[in-house]
């Protein structure tokens, strides 16, 4: 049996023989051309038509009517074609942290990322190691030997006493809170994982140390704080929209430091049923004053559905290994059906938390939580700006959570984010307009990630490995 580094190695130099795809991670024409492409640049939501764009290496050299094609250019015809910068996922598991450190999901995750259109994610949960890894992966994607997203790396979520998830880091007062942040700054996190069962004193000396060292918190709101308070101390991110249920309820005051986790059927059924649209504006502004974003991860959420036979026959089951594909199903059965219209309503009110922070002016990220059981990396990402789109959002407001926000949140607006000369060539070719149907982000002719042009059949071969990999059979 072949090892999979040999396997990945033998695959890509099939992708050389048969694509003109060069080792050095750009084409054989180190020069590529869309010509005559309507292009969304995400600058504005009018569409360009019958432009030219002109990517060198890894970068858009040129965009116009009468941009100059290059000699020996690989010249692609963009007519009745829309061209959108690349997506990001902002919430991801790529890393088995919780339940397998030093594991990941990168055979499986990296091609059905990229073979959707997402050239970037946020992984929300790595170690020391993890990091060190990712920054050999950035290595060989830049030789050509990995086909992958460019990763933005968080620290070890950071919680307190007893931690939720296995193997945390759990800190019992300040001064270990402010270690642990020292600690993963020198490690060379983009960011510190904040979680749900830090005290009051650990939240804070979190947020002081990593104003100090000019580094971002982010992650959910523990139940120490409300989420105002949280904003207020300077959480950048907040994730899945936890706390919210509580913080745009009439009954705040009531249940503002007691976790989800902790409520009874009848807290949360009412607090379900206080939902209060006014005083979730209000919060939003506070939140929008403050510049604190909001990743709702909508689709994760609706995984509370899922003992509806939709989940349990959807056909992207394929590209889940055998075992936790089980082991979903069997997370579905645990589901009783008489609370599904609480479940149902529950969900709506998160896509109505959703509007009334848009509507407040509150920064929006598109994230999937990719890890949990019915998210599926790449696809999963499509799901959740259509339901930015059911919240009420239109779907060039949707687009933007997915690429001009990603780029402004994490301070990368100068290289991603939108179709402009001298950004990086990250790029969806897609058959039909997303600015008049969102879902149309699902019908992409070809992806170029950091400037390497991958048409259809490639991305559809990078399907199947996922599918046949070895952890499937």
């Amino acid at each position: 049996m072949l090892s999979r580094d040999l396997f990945v190695r033998l695959n890509i130099l099939l992708l050389v023989l048969f694509f003109g795809i060069t080792t050095n991670g750009q084409n054989k024409n180190s020069t590529v051309v869309i010509r005559n492409v309507t292009v969304i640049d995400m600058l504005d939501d009018r569409p360009k038509s019958g432009l030219t764009v002109v990517v060198s290496g890894n970068r858009i050299s040129a965009i116009g009517k009468n941009a100059k094609i290059p000699s020996g250019a690989q010249v692609i015809d963009g007519a009745g074609k829309f061209l959108i910068p690349g997506l990001w996922d902002m919430h991801v598991h790529i890393f088995n942290n919780v339940s397998a450190p030093g594991t990941n999901n990168k055979d499986t995750y990296f091609p059905m990322f990229v073979a959707n259109g997402v050239t970037g994610v946020r992984d929300m949960f790595t170690d020391a190691d993890d990091i060190k890894l990712v920054g050999e992966w950035q290595k060989e994607m830049s030789s050509g030997y990995l086909i992958a997203p460019r990763i933005i790396t968080a620290s070890s979520i950071i919680d307190g006493v007893p931690v939720v998830n296995a193997n945390s880091v759990s800190v019992s007062n300040g001064e270990e809170a402010r270690r642990a942040v020292r600690t993963f700054k020198a490690a060379g996190a983009s960011f510190i994982k904040i979680y749900d069962n830090l005290s009051r004193e650990s939240f804070l000396a979190i947020a002081d140390e990593s104003k100090k060292l000019n580094i971002p918190f982010a992650g959910h709101v523990p139940k120490s704080v409300t989420a105002v308070e949280a904003s207020d101390a300077g959480q950048k991110s907040m994730e899945h929209l936890v706390r919210m249920l509580v913080a745009c309820s009439s009954v705040e005051d009531k249940y503002k430091y007691l976790n989800s986790d902790e409520w009874t059927p009848a807290i949360r059924v009412e607090i379900v049923q206080s939902f209060d649209e006014k005083k979730c504006r209000q919060v939003g502004a506070v939140f929008a004053r403050n510049g604190t974003w909001h990743d709702p991860t909508n689709v994760v959420s609706r995984v509370g559905l899922s003992d509806d036979e939709s989940f349990k026959k959807d056909e992207r089951l394929k590209y889940i290994a055998r075992g936790e594909a089980q082991y979903w199903l069997k997370f579905s059965e645990r589901f009783n059906p008489r609370t599904r219209k609480n479940r149902e309503l529950w969900f709506q009110r998160h896509l109505q938390i959703t509007k009334a922070l848009h509507d407040a002016n509150v920064s929006m990220l598109a994230g999937t939580d990719v890890g949990n059981p019915y998210i599926y990396a790449g696809f999963s990402l499509h799901d959740e700006l259509e339901l930015f789109v059911q919240a009420g959002l239109t779907p060039f407001e949707a687009l933007r959570t997915a690429t001009v926000n990603p780029a402004k949140y994490l301070g990368l607006g100068k290289s991603v984010g939108t179709i402009e000369k001298g950004k990086f060539a990250d790029l969806i070719l897609l058959d039909a307009n997303p600015i008049t149907d969102i879902s149309n982000t699902r019908k992409i002719n070809a992806v170029i990630i950091n400037g390497r042009y991958l048409p259809r059949n490639v991305l559809d071969k990078m399907l199947l490995e996922a599918e046949t990999g070895p952890e499937n059979k």
